[in-house]
């Protein structure tokens, strides 16, 4: 009896130590399982920085990809338009000799031949005799304006208390450098042309420019290009001084 109880109960404990051994290793070999899983993972996880540097990297390359193509398209236009005007301007010009463009003569028949002592067809274009009324010349549109006065430019500078170019209509109270331009645009830049503008036309000019001119007021232009234009720079002088210029 003791001898039956000793066997059972080795074996049970070779069959406990079994189990713990096997245990061990099923526990081993999952674990080794779930640690290569993670270094799979993380290789995947570097694998994917890898490849999100690379694609940052060819962002900037594909951008400039597109910009040249662009550029390219641009200068492949720009020579077709050139070579067709090229191929305009070098078209063949037809002579003048060529018989489809040239008239033949009309024969005028006998009736109308000329006798013996005609004057030649071109006889129409020579001056006719005394007696015939003569055609008045055109009139000249230079010829009728008034000349320009020579100014004195020293004197000007005497009474102005500075330097004084002539017909810079930045000189009038009112117009600086920029409404001096706009002037310009509209074909005023003498001091005459401004003497005879009109002060509509010089408002319509600030109100088209914008809101920032809109607060000039070209009632006295005209007036003081006039003055400037006759030379009469002391009454310039006492109206810009009127006007709060100071000049």
């Amino acid at each position: 009896m003791p001898y039956t109880l000793a066997k059972f109960f080795l074996w049970g404990l070779m069959m406990a130590l079994a189990g713990g051994v096997i245990g061990w290793l099923l526990r081993s070999l999952t674990a080794r399982a779930q640690l290569a899983g993670v270094r799979a993972t993380t290789a995947d996880h570097a694998e994917l920085d890898r490849l999100r540097g690379r694609l940052a990297n060819l962002e900037p390359v594909v951008a400039e990809r597109d910009r040249l193509r662009m550029e390219l398209a641009d200068v492949r236009g720009s020579t077709a338009g050139a070579l067709g005007f090229a191929a305009v301007v070098e078209a063949p010009i037809i002579p003048v000799d060529d018989p489809l463009l040239v008239d033949e003569p009309i024969d005028a028949g006998p009736e109308f031949a000329p006798g013996p002592g005609a004057a030649p067809p071109d006889a129409a274009t020579e001056p006719a005799s005394e007696g015939d009324p003569q055609p008045e010349p055109e009139p000249d549109p230079e010829s009728d304006a008034e000349p320009e006065p020579d100014l004195d430019m020293t004197a000007a500078a005497t009474v102005l208390g500075g330097k004084v170019e002539l017909n810079d209509l930045t000189l009038v109270e009112g117009i600086g450098p920029k409404i001096a331009e706009l002037c310009a645009a509209i074909g005023i830049t003498t001091w005459r042309q401004l003497g005879a503008a009109d002060v509509a036309t010089l408002q319509s000019m600030l109100d088209d420019a914008g809101s920032r001119f809109q607060m000039h007021k070209p009632g006295t232009w005209p007036r003081q290009g006039a003055l400037l234009a006759d030379g009469r720079w002391e009454e310039f002088k006492a109206l810009t001084d009127e006007l709060g210029g100071g000049r």
